[in-house]
């Protein structure tokens, strides 16, 4: 019978002890509590207000020398206002006296600790108090993280403050003490790595805070807007990240799939599942999370599809996860590759105008298959064996029969390297118009029969 009660006073306790001491925390006098960042009195007695949830005030009076916890501070337009508790909020005057709990102390009460600038106007960290040191942004979450090729940084604290210190790949360090009365702690939350998607069009922020500044994105680009630095701020709904396995403030610390980092709302993403199995419609580049994985996929290879979003597809290949561009996946068994029959130009096309970043430039039929512009040309040739095509000097040969795999060989002066027909495209629309059995290349570039270069990544085919 004794040794059943010792288990299961054992077993009480294993159950009731929390992770943290529930021993009362004093400082100056005063016992502190979870989630206070300081406390104030008055020089002499005030009326402070709350708004309640119908719209009217209530107001308290609040006697001088008495002392009152703050929990929330916010600050912005160069004012600062201290929270109480029960929704009474108080704005910094020369009638309040403040008094900042360390931050260390604060941060005892938490079993993970999370630090989130909370200032609207940003913060900084100081060298020895005094020198600036790091610029924070508001809503900017400071923990300790390595990020390969990029940065890493830390969190510590020096004498109960804390302290940032930052560091590039490459680069000396730099570090500081961060004022507390612009920090809030939460507590972080261990959540699984796993893929998920956004129920909704949503930005990914800088830090888990609302209002937090949403982080700048490139979309994969369309041959209309081939090479393009097309900038957006919101992600289309089904676009897929991968957890880095922390919630903090009820935001998910994600990466999306071309590498950003950053935090959303975790009630707005969602797990993904395996929706069955896609075809691959043409040759196709598979690019990992920040593209620091590809793979090369070809016409009729099989993947399992996830989640999409207007621009992009979450596939899975041998057990890793890939993006490709949406239109690539049918869920029917494509057919064969189309076989050009021919690259020359029709006798109806006069000219070609090209655009690049040093202006326009209009190339005039004035043979057979060649055209000029001044000193610059372009040429076409065909024979038994392959289909020729010269641009400014730059010499391309596609082996015949011209279809998915066939070989490429480019010729610029005296360097030559040797490629592939990644995909023939069954019909592409430009800027220029829409062409039929587009052929791409694994140098990058596309080349529409009867037209020749499409774009690349200095010119592109506007009109002809």
């Amino acid at each position: 019978m004794k040794k059943y009660s010792l288990a299961l006073l054992i077993l009480v306790v294993f159950f009731i002890t929390p992770s943290k001491s529930n021993a009362q925390v004093n400082w100056d006098g005063a016992e502190i509590v979870k989630g206070q960042t300081g406390k104030m009195t008055f020089s002499k007695d005030v009326k402070v207000y709350k708004k309640n949830s119908n719209g009217t005030y209530s107001s308290m009076t609040v006697k001088r020398n008495n002392f009152f916890r703050v929990y929330n501070i916010e600050k912005y337009d160069q004012k600062t206002f201290y929270w109480m508790s029960s929704g009474y909020r108080v704005q910094a005057t020369d009638l309040v006296i403040f008094k900042e709990v360390p931050t260390e102390i604060r941060s005892s009460f938490y079993n993970n600790p999370a630090y989130i600038v909370s200032n609207h106007q940003g913060t900084k960290a100081y060298f020895e108090e005094k020198y600036p040191m790091i610029d924070l942004a508001y809503g900017q979450h400071l923990l300790n993280e390595h990020v390969p090729r990029n940065y890493s940084a830390e969190v510590y604290f020096d004498k109960g403050k804390l302290n940032y210190f930052y560091s590039l790949e490459e680069g000396n360090g730099v570090n500081g003490a961060v004022d507390g009365t612009d920090i809030r702690i939460v507590e972080t939350t261990t959540r699984d790595k796993g893929y998920y998607a956004v129920t909704t069009d949503t930005q990914l922020l800088i830090g888990p805070m609302n209002g937090a500044r949403a982080i700048e994105w490139n979309p994969p680009s369309t041959l209309n807007d081939l090479y393009s630095l097309k900038k957006m701020f919101t992600y289309p709904t089904g676009s897929a990240f991968q957890s880095l396995g922390i919630e903090v403030n009820g935001y998910l610390q994600v990466q999306s799939m071309t590498g950003e980092r950053g935090y959303m709302p975790a009630k707005l993403l969602k797990p993904v599942n395996n929706q069955g199995k896609r075809y691959i419609r043409y040759g196709v580049i598979a690019k990992g999370i920040d593209h620091s994985q590809q793979v090369e996929l070809k016409r009729f290879d099989e993947v399992s599809f996830y989640t999409e979003n207007e621009y992009s597809a979450l596939i899975a290949v041998n057990g890793k996860m890939y993006t490709v561009p949406k239109n690539v996946l049918a869920i029917k068994m494509p057919n064969e590759s189309p076989v050009i029959t021919s690259f020359l130009p029709n006798e109806r096309l006069q000219k070609l105008e090209y655009q690049n970043i040093a202006g326009n430039r209009v190339y005039k039929r004035n043979a057979n298959n060649h055209f000029e512009s001044g000193d610059y040309y372009i040429t076409y040739h065909e024979t038994d064996q392959a289909f020729n095509f010269e641009m400014d000097g730059v010499k391309y040969s596609f082996t015949k029969p011209l279809k998915e795999g066939a070989i490429i060989t480019r010729l610029s002066g005296t360097a030559q390297d040797q490629g592939y027909v990644r995909a023939i495209h069954y019909s592409l629309t430009t800027q220029a118009g829409t062409f039929e059995n587009i052929v791409e290349t694994s140098f990058g570039q596309f080349f529409a029969p009867g037209y020749g270069l499409l774009a690349n990544i200095n010119d592109r085919l506007i009109s002809f």
